[in-house]
C-alpha cells in the first residue's frame, strides 16, 4: 500500500503518458498546455492526437506515430491543395528539410505536418470549402501548430485564417495575392500587434495596372474580363477593368462561378458575342483555366465556328489576344491542353516576377536535382513557397530567443525583423547556409536583412505586406522540348513577340 501511494503522484503528474493515468480537460488547449504539441482532449481525458487521413505526410515520417518522442520539436503545418499546388507545397516541405538537415534551435528542432484540402471522394467527400477549414482547425487546434504554410488562394487563405486566429496560430501564404486579405487582421502592423496573416506574394494591386498596361502595350481598345468570383479573381479583375478605362479603353467585367462549368460555359458564350479584341482570363482554379484555353484551342481549329461578332470573333482562328494573370502561369495547365499551340502566340499574362540571382540559382538548382529539371520555373510561385517556409523557420528562432513562447504572435514578431536595412545589420541569404548566422544575430537579439529566392523580402513596417516587380510572360513551344515560358517584349511599333 506504502509503495502504491508513493507512485501515485507520480501517475497523476505523468498524466497520458501511460493507460493508468488520466489528466481531465475541457478542450485541447489544455492538454498542449500540459503536454505540448501532439495532445487532445477526448472524452474529457488528454490524449495523443489521432492522424488525419487528409494530412498523409510528416517530417520526420513517424512524427504522428511518436508524439512523445518528438516533444521538443518546432510543428508546422503546411497545407495545400495537392492536386494543384503540389509544387509550391514541396518547395515549403524542402525549405524545413533543410533546416531539419542544419543544427536545430538547441535543444529544440523542427517538424511537419503536411495536409491537402482538395476535393476529393475517395478521402471523405468534403468540398474543397469544407475540406480547407478541416485541415486548418486539425493543425491549429489538435495537433496544435505554430504556423501553417499556405493555403493557396486567396479566398481559401481567408477561410484558413478565420477558422484559427482563435487559436494564435500564424499563417503564412505564398500564393494569395489578394488586396482584400490586407485588413483581415488589422490594416496596422506593430510590434505588440504584428498581425497572424502574412504572405510572400505581394498584394495584386500592381499586377492589376501591370496587366492594363500590357494590353495597352499590345494595342488592345476593347476587352473582357472573365473573373473567377471571390477576392483573387474579381478584385484583380477590378483593378485592371479601372486601369484599363484610366488609359481609355474599354473594358467589361464578367464574373462567373468558380469550379462551375455550366457557369464559365455561359460566361464564356457571352463574351463570345462582343465586339472586344482582348480577353483576360482570371482564375485561381486550374480545372477552370484548362477549359478555357481548351475551348480557345478548339474554336481556333474549327474552320466552322461562328458567333455573333463577325467583325472581331475573339475565340476563331486569329481571334482576340487573350491575357492572363498569375493564377494561369503553370506550364502543366498548357500541357495538358489538346491543341494549343495553335494559339500559343496570342496568349499573354502577367505575373510576379522573382528576381534573377545567386539566392535563386541555388534554390533553383538543389530543387531541380530532387524534383526534376524546370520544376523551380514551373510556376511562379515556387520560389515564393520556399521563402515562406523559410521566413516561419526564422521567426520561429526569433521567437525561441526572444519571446515569451514560439507561437504565432512569437513568429510574426520575428518576420518583423528580417526586414532591417539600416547600416552594420548582417545581410542573410536564405537557405540552409545562413541558418547559423541567423540564429547568431537573433540570439543577440539583432535583427537582419533577408534576400530570399523570390527576390528582397522587404515588408513595409506599417502594413505587414512586401512588394515585387511584375513580370510579362508567354508560352513558347521548343523544338523537340515541349513547352517553356518566355518573356513578352515590346519593340517600339508593331505586336509584341515571345522571347526565350
Amino acid at each position: 500500500m506504502r509503495a502504491w501511494m508513493m507512485t501515485l503522484p507520480l501517475a497523476f503528474t505523468s498524466c497520458s503518458f501511460t493507460k493508468f493515468a488520466f489528466t481531465q480537460c475541457d478542450m485541447n488547449q489544455e492538454c498542449r498546455d500540459a503536454f505540448g504539441w501532439g495532445y487532445v482532449c477526448a472524452e474529457d481525458l488528454c490524449q495523443e492526437v489521432a492522424p488525419n487521413p487528409r494530412c498523409g505526410r510528416t517530417y520526420p515520417d513517424d512524427l504522428l506515430q511518436d508524439v512523445e518522442g518528438y516533444r521538443d520539436r518546432v510543428v508546422f503545418g503546411v497545407q495545400f491543395d495537392q492536386s494543384q499546388f503540389e509544387t509550391e507545397s514541396r518547395a515549403a516541405e524542402f525549405a524545413i528539410e533543410e533546416v531539419m538537415k542544419a543544427s536545430g534551435l538547441g535543444e529544440k528542432g523542427f517538424a511537419a505536418v503536411v495536409c491537402t484540402n482538395e476535393e476529393s471522394s475517395l478521402l471523405d467527400g468534403l468540398s474543397q470549402d469544407q475540406a480547407n477549414v478541416l485541415v486548418s482547425e486539425y493543425l491549429a487546434d489538435q495537433v496544435g501548430v505554430s504556423a501553417i504554410i499556405g493555403p493557396a488562394t486567396s479566398d481559401r487563405v481567408e477561410d484558413a485564417f478565420q477558422a484559427v486566429k482563435r487559436f494564435g496560430t500564424l499563417v503564412m501564404s505564398p500564393t494569395a495575392t489578394s488586396p482584400a486579405l490586407t485588413p483581415l487582421d488589422g490594416s496596422v502592423s506593430t510590434s505588440a500587434d504584428p498581425g497572424l496573416l502574412w504572405r510572400t506574394s505581394p498584394p495584386d494591386d500592381l499586377q492589376g495596372a501591370e496587366l492594363a498596361a500590357l494590353m495597352g502595350a499590345d494595342g488592345m481598345d476593347i476587352v473582357a474580363f472573365i473573373v473567377e468570383e471571390g477576392n483573387y479573381g474579381t478584385a484583380l479583375g477590378a483593378i485592371g477593368q479601372s486601369a484599363f478605362e484610366d488609359a481609355g479603353g474599354e473594358a467589361t467585367l464578367v464574373p462567373y462561378e468558380s469550379g462551375s462549368v455550366a457557369s464559365l460555359q455561359d460566361k464564356i458564350a457571352l463574351v463570345e458575342d462582343m465586339d472586344v479584341d482582348g480577353v483576360a482570363f482570371i482564375s485561381s482554379d486550374r480545372g477552370d483555366t484548362e477549359e478555357f484555353l481548351q475551348f480557345v484551342s478548339t474554336s481556333a481549329a474549327d474552320p466552322s465556328y461562328t458567333c455573333a461578332s463577325t467583325d472581331r470573333c475573339p475565340f476563331s482562328d486569329g481571334g482576340a489576344t487573350i491575357y492572363f494573370a498569375d493564377g494561369g502561369k503553370d506550364l502543366s495547365i498548357f500541357e495538358s491542353v489538346a491543341g494549343i499551340e495553335r494559339v500559343l502566340d496570342r496568349i499573354h499574362g502577367t505575373a510576379p516576377a522573382h528576381e534573377l540571382g545567386s539566392v535563386y540559382n541555388v534554390f533553383a538548382d538543389s530543387f531541380d536535382a530532387k524534383w526534376g529539371s524546370g520544376t523551380a520555373d514551373s510556376t511562379p510561385f515556387t520560389p515564393y513557397a520556399y521563402d515562406a517556409a523559410w521566413l516561419v523557420i526564422y521567426g520561429s528562432a526569433w521567437a525561441h530567443y526572444n519571446e515569451a513562447a514560439i507561437d504565432g504572435l512569437g513568429i510574426a514578431r520575428g518576420l518583423r525583423r528580417i526586414s532591417e536595412k539600416r547600416q552594420g545589420t548582417t545581410q542573410v541569404d536564405v537557405g540552409r547556409s545562413a541558418w547559423n548566422s541567423v540564429r547568431a544575430e537573433f540570439e543577440a537579439a539583432q535583427p537582419i536583412d533577408v534576400q530570399g529566392a523570390s527576390g528582397s523580402l522587404d515588408y513595409d513596417p506599417s502594413s505587414g505586406e512586401t512588394s515585387a516587380p511584375i513580370e510579362y510572360w508567354c508560352v513558347t513551344a521548343l523544338s523537340g522540348a515541349g513547352l517553356d515560358f518566355g518573356t513578352v517584349s515590346h519593340p517600339s511599333e508593331g505586336v509584341s513577340r515571345c522571347e526565350t
